[in-house]
């Protein structure tokens, strides 16, 4: 089931590839999901295999919906009959599975928190310059870049909140969590074809406790990142209704992401699945990246990843299983 992913590391290191130890489809364990009683199946790893997964979002905290339903979703998306054309080379939109009021979602490549996503990872895998000397002027200079260079950027709230977005707002405890797992989230993207040394590891870690102690760096008011990533050019989506995510499609189809609209005409609307377009975190690495090494893009690659990771992990629970559409 894995055996697509050994190639995810080809979109960032633009064809190297790297040794990895995947484990064949019968001796994957998971946790305990309503997915996983459907042995007949195939079984998908979850966050908590991981020892990741420390919020409420998934499968485990619902009584809304069918087991064997649910097992048909994920090897439906597994499959790629989701997945539709992408407008867009870098992180447009957030990963979140709701939609707005028409119940419809750009077609545009999703990472987490949108283009956040590249300004959270490439500053832990060393975008940053010595002008950032705060979330407010780093978010400025990435959204500016990019835009630069011919990208469409974007950011999202939803209707009953001040900060929508949780990769957004809740960004300084998504960088606390990394420095407390990198171990753990490290082991589950090395499953997927995404190895780190130590390091990167490291590397990472100090750019975050570095982050963590400056006391003015993270914006107090969460949605003053929304406002002004909008300012410098961010497209503002606003999602309505509650949480109902399920899983987290991986896509690492180029050019594609997934139909969440479809996914919700036939399952229902209690079916939501995050959605992670790793394919394009390569080209929004290269293009953020001041020092155009390809060993610092591949970095920045690995720390968007990573801040993805950590994202599903503060938000979602340990029940939420990895769909790989590759």
């Amino acid at each position: 089931m894995f055996e697509s992913l050994k190639n995810l590391l080809k979109h960032f290191t633009g064809g190297q590839e790297t040794e990895s130890v995947v484990p064949a489809a019968g001796s994957q364990h998971s946790e305990p999901t309503p997915q996983a009683a459907d042995e007949s199946g195939p079984q998908y790893h979850t966050l908590g295999k991981f020892n990741l997964g420390v919020g409420t979002i998934g499968p485990a905290n619902r009584n809304d919906i069918d087991q064997k339903v649910l097992g048909d979703m994920y090897q439906s998306i597994a499959s790629g009959a989701f997945n539709i054309p992408a407008n867009g080379a870098v992180p447009e939109i957030c990963v979140d599975g709701r939609t707005d009021k028409d119940g419809k979602r750009k077609n545009a490549p999703c990472a987490a928190g949108g283009t956040l996503s590249i300004v959270y990872g490439g500053d832990l895998g060393g975008a940053s310059t010595s002008g950032d000397t705060n979330e407010t002027q780093l978010t400025i200079r990435i959204m500016n870049t990019l835009k630069e260079k011919g990208h469409a950027t974007g950011v999202h709230g939803d209707d009953h909140s001040s900060c929508g977005c949780g990769a957004c707002a809740k960004a300084k405890t998504i960088y606390q969590h990394i420095t407390e797992h990198i171990n753990d989230i490290a082991s589950l993207t090395s499953q997927l074809g995404i190895n780190l040394s130590q390091t990167e590891k490291e590397t990472i870690v100090q750019q975050a406790k570095t982050r963590l102690s400056q006391s003015d760096f993270f914006a107090e008011d969460r949605a003053a990142i929304l406002h002004v990533a909008q300012e410098n050019g961010a497209v503002f989506e606003e999602l309505v209704g509650v949480h109902n995510e399920l899983g987290i499609a991986l896509n690492t189809k180029p050019g594609t992401t997934i139909d969440r609209s479809a996914i919700r005409a036939k399952y229902g609307p209690q079916y939501d699945m995050f959605v992670v377009d790793a394919w394009a975190f390569g080209a929004a690495a290269k293009d953020v990246n001041p020092t155009g090494d390809d060993q610092d893009t591949q970095r920045i690659a690995k720390a968007i990843t990573l801040q993805n990771v950590a994202t599903a992990s503060v938000l979602g629970h340990g029940s939420l299983c990895i769909i790989p559409i590759g």
